[in-house]
Parts: C-alpha cells; structure tokens; sequence
C-alpha cells in the first residue's frame, strides 16, 4: 500500500480517484482549500492538507505544499487532478519527483495549447487553422473567418503572483472582434468556431507502449454554450484516429495516461481540440469499463519500469451520467441560448427532460459508490447549488 496525495480537491475527477485508489489498497489524502475539503465531506479521505488559493498566492500555494509533504509526511507518490495542480507541481523539484503522470516536459506541453497544436498536426492529427494572437489587429492578419473562437494558450499563467485561468471568448459577429482592446489581456490561440459532437480518446503510456486504450462521446454537455460533459456513452476507439494518437503521444513521449479531445464534425473529420495531461471528468466512465487509470498512474510512479500488460476496456452498456450537471443542463436548457449560432444546435426541452429524467442503475452515474451512497446525492445537490449561484 502506498501513502498518494492529489489535488486538488475541488477538482471534478477527484471523488472517482480517491475511489480507484482506494479499491487498489491505497492510502489517500487530498490538498486544496475549504471549498475542497466540503466537496468531499463522506469520502475516505486520510489527511486533508490546507494550501492557500494559488489565485491569490501561487508561490505561497507551492511553498505550503512543500512544507506540508515533507519529511515523514512525504507521499509515495503525488496526482495532480487539475491544470494548476500541474503547475504547482512543476514548480518544485522535489514534488516533481513525486508526481504520478508527465514529467516536467509533459506537463509544459499538457499546459501550452499552441505547443500541443504543433505536435498534434506533426503526428497527422486534423487540427482547426490555428494562429496565436496577442493584439485585436492580429486578428485580421490571421485570415480566419467568422464565427471563430480566441482561447487562453495557457491553461493557467501568472499575473501579479496569481495563478490564473483565462476565458474562451466566442466572435460571432465583427463587432465582437472590433469590441476588443487594441492589446488583449492574454496570448491567445484563434480558431474558427467548428460546430460538432466531442469525443475523447484515453489510453496508458508505459515503456513497453500505450494500453488500456478506450473512447466516449459526448451525449449531453453541462452548458450547451461548451462545457465540460453531463452525460457521455462508450464507443470503440477509431482505429485510423488511434493510430494517429499513438503517434502524437509517442512523438512527445508522454508519460502515464492521457485523454486527447476531439471535435468531430457533420462531416465526420474529428477536429483535435487538446491533450489533457491530469485526470479528466469523464473519468467514472472509464473506470466502469475496468480502466483504472489513476492507480496505472500511482503503479507507474513507484515502479518506473512498470507494465501493466495488454488491458482491454470492457462493455458498458449504459450512458454514464453527472446527475448534478444533468440537473444544470436542464437549467441551462430552460434559460435558452445567448446567441443565433448557438440558437441553430440548441437542445429541445422535451427530448433533454427525457434524457436526464429516465431511470437508470446507480452505477451510471457519477461519483456513485455503494461503500459511500450519501456522498452521490450529496455531491448532486452541491453541483446544481454553485451552478445556480453563478
């Protein structure tokens, strides 16, 4: 049994790891801040450790995570969760050292959108025009058409000892262009706005190769407006986009597992939108099919030369659900649309009460565990409160 940290806290795959880890005889404790620690009130949690907000002082978040992982408090291995856990993690050697996943150029990549555009059009992938831009006059020198969409290249960056994460920001018509400042607020990566149905690819990458390869796609997201996913189905992997992924993560030499996103389109090209370099939401998904991607991570942390041989994803036949983010999806699908471009793909009310309202096992859903039943209703209930507090 190994003592593994991860955070942080607030993060959304975070109760599906502490249950994998935990079902593969680990020891877990978690790092975050109160909001975190409330998050996961019920769960098997062995020592919850405070760290300050790294968007209020981010070297005081890795300065308190160094101090509070030192000497006999050490971790056997850490499990950044999300993108400024990456950071805080890449930040100091010592935690480096400890981290199950990326190395320190894994996590540079896993961060850097623009860097992931690059390896992803070398390794044949289907990538949107993309140029980066920093000023409202690069817009027009870029050539791109609208609709289109500027996002943040960073995942998370430092601004007055803040880490912070940028928004996506939708130009629909030229005057949201023309509404720009002449110098924007961050660097940003322009793409056309590419309508279509997400996919993911997941998979392990070890010395011997990638296994443990499974796929989603996205049945039902959050927020309409783009959102991370309410409820997804399992599909097999595309063999022609597998190969190319096995490409594009050997090329890298990516560590650990992985979940590479797509877009694929009414014509059925699947656009590659980013490689997510932590765990990912979906993940309760992948672990119904037997894919234990967290404790592959921790094995591979603390056996460098691990293998776990050829795993294979099993059936599951059943569309796996968020019910508090199903919740907000019926919410968001009630308020309506912002916009004509979305008004076109906006979900129905009927059909939408339909999906989120049929009956299904408590085993598709989730952050579902029988050992720990009150946390799911918990967790929903806790889901829909912030959603409509935003």
């Amino acid at each position: 049994m190994a003592h593994v940290l991860i955070g942080s806290a607030e993060a959304v795959a975070a109760p599906e790891v502490i249950f994998s880890l935990r079902d593969a005889g680990h020891q877990v404790s978690v790092f975050g801040g109160e909001t975190g620690r409330r998050m996961l009130s019920g769960l098997p949690v062995d020592r919850f450790l405070p760290v300050p907000d790294p968007g209020v002082d981010a070297r005081g978040a890795v300065r308190a995570l160094e101090t509070q992982t030192d000497g006999a408090q050490a971790p056997d291995a850490i499990l950044p969760l999300d993108d400024a856990s990456l950071w805080l993690v890449a930040e100091s050697p010592r935690l480096l050292a400890l981290t199950a996943g990326p190395d320190r150029d894994g996590i540079n990549l896993a961060l850097d959108k623009a860097h992931q555009i690059d390896a992803a059009r070398a390794a044949g992938l289907a990538v949107p025009p993309s140029r980066v831009v920093a000023r409202r006059a690069d817009l027009q020198e870029a050539g791109i058409a609208l609709p289109a969409i500027l996002k943040p290249r960073m995942a998370v960056r430092i601004e007055d000892g803040r880490l912070t994460r940028g928004k996506a920001q939708y130009l629909l018509i030229g005057q949201d262009a023309e509404d720009l400042p002449d110098d924007l607020d961050d660097t940003y990566l322009l793409q056309p706005l590419i309508p279509g149905v997400g996919e993911g690819i997941f998979g392990f990458a070890g010395p011997q190769g990638i296994t443990a390869w499974s796929a989603h796609r996205r049945v039902r997201m959050m927020n309409p407006h783009g959102s991370g996913s309410s409820a997804c189905r399992a599909i097999p992997p595309d063999p022609d986009l597998r190969e190319a992924v096995e490409c594009f993560i050997t090329a890298v030499r990516w560590r650990g597992p992985f979940m590479v996103e797509f877009l694929r389109d009414a014509e059925g090209t699947p656009w590659f939108m980013e490689l997510n370099g932590r765990m990912w939401g979906s993940l309760a998904l992948a672990r119904r099919q037997g894919l234990e991607y967290p404790a592959l991570a921790v094995a591979q942390q603390l056996d460098p030369t691990y293998d776990p041989g050829a795993v294979t994803a099993r059936s599951w036949p059943h569309v796996q659900r968020h019910l508090g983010r199903d919740l907000v999806h019926l919410l968001m699908v009630m308020r309506g649309p912002k916009s004509a471009f979305h008004r076109a793909g906006w979900p129905r009310l009927g059909p939408a009460l339909k999906g989120v309202l049929r009956p299904a096992p408590r085993a598709s859903f989730y952050n579902h565990d029988p050992a720990y039943p009150r946390f799911f209703l918990a967790d929903a209930m806790r889901t829909v409160i912030r959603a409509v507090r935003r």
